[in-house]
């Protein structure tokens, strides 16, 4: 069995939906799945080691101020936090291969601006071909194996909300201070 996946988004900023295609000997299945699992964090990390080429691809930045995110790897945080990576699609058209990023910027009165890039081909010619191919292929590629992971049961934990009353917190006195209900009478004989 081989699994492609074509398209993964987050959604909800947790979630994830995934498009695929599972090839069984020459039977072909298109999948399209979501999960109410959250994203483990190499899945959230390899979608944010996105953003430089989104910002780049996209015009937002000049060059100079993005490159060097792109070569160390190592994404300024005043980046990450004005630009939102949400999904990746990976389109094959009999061998012309393309990606498109979509993303959001936040603005500055604290409201979001979501696009997609345009598409970036492989086979484009050397005055439209994106400088950072190889890299974001790299890193698609990163993202297609961390969602194979997400199928495979890697997901975040899921903390249990808990409140901390204290030590000296007792339901039962509380309730019998304000006045509350001491004991149970049952709705029939109260008709």
């Amino acid at each position: 069995m081989n699994i492609e996946i074509h398209k993964a988004e987050i959604g909800s900023g947790i979630f994830l939906k995934w498009d695929y295609t599972q090839t069984d000997g020459l039977r072909k299945t298109k999948i399209k799945a979501s999960a109410d699992a959250p994203i483990h964090d190499d899945l959230r990390q390899a979608f944010e080691a996105l953003v430089p080429h989104f910002v780049l691809i996209t015009e937002m930045k000049k060059k100079q101020d993005v490159v060097k995110a792109i070569d160390l790897k190592s994404i300024p945080e005043a980046l990450l936090k004005k630009y939102k990576v949400t999904g990746v699609q990976i389109d094959d058209n009999k061998g012309d291969v393309s990606y498109t990023i979509s993303g959001y910027k936040i603005l500055n009165t604290g409201k979001t601006v979501s696009f997609p890039t345009p598409k970036i081909r492989e086979t484009a010619s050397e005055d439209d071909k994106y400088e950072f191919l190889d890299k974001l292929i790299e890193q698609v590629e990163v993202i297609k194996d961390e969602v194979l992971e997400y199928m495979d049961g890697k997901e975040a934990d899921r903390e249990q909300q808990s409140m901390d009353f204290g030590d000296d917190f007792n339901p039962q006195e509380n309730q019998e201070e304000e006045g509350g209900v001491k004991d149970f009478i049952p709705a029939e004989e109260v008709a």
